[in-house]
């Protein structure tokens, strides 16, 4: 007899030597393949001791065939156990909202509670497998994760999916290199469903019987693979020597990507041929997997290595994984555990072993900006982009072809959300972005000094007013000015938005959608100069959205060029959210001798798609003149 383990024949004597356990006894397990393949990892024929360390939670058994396994799971590790019926599992989850929680029972009897034990609030590992021998011999290995465990992470991808190049391979013939060696965490990111995991040129396969024996009865309910039939596996293309059987890989936890892979108390396929329960037959201890159609996460490999790198238990490594996948691809990237969710693996390194000590970067800070640079791009792609395809109906100059290529930039970005490079990638959108704002808002500038101003252009004909609000004008302080909306008839998102008064006229225009312009230019309308001085005329632009303003600003005296006025002028500009920026134009009165005159000017702005205008009035007196008055404190917008 063994010195740690004692292998049972039969179900009364495992019941009896699992009530009686205590630490330094023997520890009972049934006899059956899954301990021979256990055994096969030490080949001098001494089967490690179990550990006893205290493990966080509490253990529900479901089933009276499981609560021997339940009984000595939760004796070995300090926690506390119960029975319950299949029918009364979700009551016994219920009250352990976010406690993790050991779930020992057959798979047959989970399905039969009728959901994933995980859908009820607790942090739910299941420790499962298709028969008693299966299931004793898991919770053994359980007990003994550290031995015969390489400290290593093996990576086999589908090589259609994202980071292919990356994985330590892509080819089925490495795979099978796994029934010799057994690391620590063997990642599949492979195109499947409950039943399979599969590479192009070869399928890992959940039964563990050989394809053409005849299978148990099943629900006809279910779905069947061909294989239930007597017909082969549904690989065609494939010879039977490039089916590997789950349950032949050596892995301490295997990480799978495939759609399903964790489909206990949800299978839509017989057990007998579920990918999990066929890894759980073989020498793993857990099973991290999809539960349902599932997109793969780029990021979910790194946050596994780093949970486990960081000593966490596997139900709160699992629910880091959730919560990191909920805000990106929810329902579609939900994962499940199968094994004992207080088990602390421990794992070398993770992504911070491969910076500089004392220079990495915390996780949860790589996903906070992996998270702000997503709502970046959807703020580019929601809002600033329709702004600019907007704008490309009032002013003619705008480069539409241009505009078509930042939105192709940003759907390429948003194909791979979680690429390590998302975040400078977006970054470098926004940079050009605003450049070409601040080229537009030149471009503007240049046109109204040549040729005057038309804001709208081409689309005044077809804009019509929709609302009209009395308003103070703020230039005068008079009750005789209004804002006016008008909506373009066939463009129906093409707004337009301006204050005019009955005595001052135009006091600025804007294309921004919101009631209340978000972002505004303020100042005097009125400014006096003297010919012979250099002048400063002035626009602060304030942002009160959320969003960091950035383009381009510029002045332009109308149709001035003719008139002896200084050329426009124009600088990029970027506002933060909650503050302003001061705009100066400096008119040379001195190089440029206009004609005394009121001269007419704009300030026009190009930020976030948005097109602002303001007008400026500058009335000049020829040289000589007394001191001009102060403009007017009062700011308009």
């Amino acid at each position: 007899m063994n010195a740690h383990v004692v292998p049972c024949t039969d179900l009364a004597e495992y019941r009896q030597r699992a009530d009686a356990w205590t630490e330094g006894l023997p520890f009972p397990v049934l006899s059956g393949p899954s301990l021979d393949r256990y055994r096969s990892l030490f080949p001098e024929g001494e089967l490690p001791r179990v550990e006893t360390a205290p493990r966080a939670g509490t253990v529900i058994s479901v089933g009276g065939d499981a609560g021997a396994a339940g009984r000595l799971l939760a004796a070995a590790t300090g926690r506390t156990h119960r029975v319950v019926e299949p029918a009364g599992l979700a009551r016994a989850l219920a009250p352990l909202a976010g406690e993790l929680v050991a779930v020992v029972g057959l798979a047959e009897d989970i399905t039969a509670s009728g959901d994933w034990p995980g859908a009820h609030g607790p942090v739910v590992g299941v420790v499962t497998a298709r028969d008693l021998t299966a299931l004793t011999c898991l919770v053994y290995r359980s007990l003994t994760a550290g031995a015969a465990s390489e400290d290593r992470v093996f990576v086999a991808t589908h090589p259609m999916l994202e980071d292919a190049d990356l994985a330590d391979t892509n080819e089925f013939e490495d795979i099978l290199e796994l029934g010799r060696r057994r690391p620590k965490l063997l990642v599949l990111k492979a195109l499947g469903k409950e039943c399979c995991a599969a590479l192009p040129d070869g399928i890992l396969c959940g039964r563990s019987d050989p394809i053409d024996a005849p299978p148990p009865p099943a629900d006809p309910s279910y779905r069947h693979m061909p294989c239930m039939y007597g017909a082969g596996c549904h690989r065609a293309d494939l010879d039977e020597d490039r089916r590997l059987p789950a349950a032949e890989l050596h892995a301490t936890v295997v990480f799978t990507h495939s759609c399903s892979s964790i489909a206990v108390g949800t299978n839509a396929y017989p057990h007998h041929v579920a990918l999990g329960l066929g890894l759980l037959e073989g020498t793993a201890v857990a099973v991290v997997g999809a539960l349902g159609v599932h997109i793969v996460q780029r990021g979910a490999q790194g946050d596994l290595e780093d949970a486990l790198a960081e000593d966490l238990p596997l139900g709160r490594a699992v629910e880091r994984l959730n919560e990191r996948a909920r805000p990106i691809n929810g329902w579609l990237n939900r994962f499940g555990l199968l094994g004992d969710p207080g088990l602390v693996l421990g794992l070398p390194g993770g992504r911070a072993a491969d910076a500089v000590a004392g220079a990495a970067e915390p996780a949860d800070a790589a996903v906070r900006r992996d998270e702000e640079a997503v709502r970046d791009l959807a703020h580019l792609s929601n809002v600033v982009l329709p702004r600019l395809e907007r704008l490309c109906w009032l002013e003619p100059g705008v480069d539409a072809l241009a505009v078509e290529g930042f939105r192709i930039r940003v759907r390429e970005a948003a194909e791979d959300l979680q690429a390590p490079d998302l975040a400078s990638r977006v970054a470098g959108i926004e940079t050009d972005l605003a450049a070409f704002q601040h080229a537009t808002a030149a471009a503007i500038a240049h046109d109204i000094y040549v040729n005057g101003w038309n804001y709208g252009g081409p689309s005044l004909d077809g804009l019509r007013e929709v609302s009209q609000r009395p308003m103070t004008c703020p230039n005068c302080a008079r009750d005789r000015a209004a804002l006016i909306t008008m909506r373009h008839v066939v463009h129906a998102g093409l707004t337009v938005r301006t204050l005019q008064c009955r005595r001052c006229g135009d006091l600025w225009w804007t294309s921004e959608e919101s009631d209340e312009p978000a972002f505004v230019l303020e100042g005097a309308l009125d400014t006096d100069a003297v010919s012979g001085r250099v002048t400063g005329l002035s626009r602060t632009l304030r942002n009160d959205s959320e969003h960091v303003l950035r383009g381009g600003i510029g002045f332009a005296f109308a149709m001035r060029r003719f008139l002896g006025l200084p050329p426009e002028i124009s600088a990029p500009i970027s506002v933060l959210p909650g503050e302003k920026e001061e705009f100066t134009a400096e008119i040379d009165l001195v190089g440029h001798q206009p004609r005394p005159d009121v001269h007419t000017g704009v300030f026009i702005a190009i930020v976030n798609g948005a097109y602002i205008a303001s007008s400026s009035m500058m009335r000049l007196a020829p040289a000589g003149s007394s001191e001009p008055v102060r403009p007017s404190e009062t700011n308009f917008r």
